[in-house]
């Protein structure tokens, strides 16, 4: 009997092998001026509306981001603009929209932003060790 069994968990288990694919990812280019993009951007604390926050389901609470129409001036890529819909009445729905910071997009902004910071260090640091050389002569 035991050997049923496990036959039949390996027939199940070969039979359910799936093979996963990794998708290719086209027009691959490295991130130019992230550092320019970001240091425009201005980071807010803010709460939404409490009376919009219950229509919408929004947190009341304390956020951190930024202010929408600034961040897309900013870095147009990163902002949406949704719409969300809300009761107004007995089976009568209405829409608002809210503009949306895409956090997770600016990630890769933000890590190429540091890795120019850090050349811009690392060229200073060469130039002083050039400035202290030359001043022990």
């Amino acid at each position: 009997m035991k050997r049923a069994i496990s036959f039949a968990v390996l027939l199940i288990a070969a039979s359910l092998k799936i093979s996963a694919q990794e998708v290719v990812q086209n027009n691959v280019k490295p991130v130019e001026n992230a550092l320019g993009q970001v240091t425009k951007l201005e980071p807010v604390s803010f709460n939404y509306d409490k009376a919009w926050a219950e229509k919408l389901k929004l947190s009341a609470k304390p956020q951190y981001g930024f202010v929408g129409v600034d961040a897309k001036a900013a870095v147009p890529g990163i902002v949406s603009v949704q719409s969300k819909d809300y009761s107004s009445g007995k089976n009568a729905f209405k829409s608002a929209t809210i503009t949306k910071v895409d956090y997770e997009s600016l990630i890769p902004l933000l890590v190429a932003s540091i890795k120019e910071q850090q050349q811009q260090i690392e060229a200073l640091q060469r130039e002083l060790k050039t400035l202290k050389s030359q001043n022990t002569k």
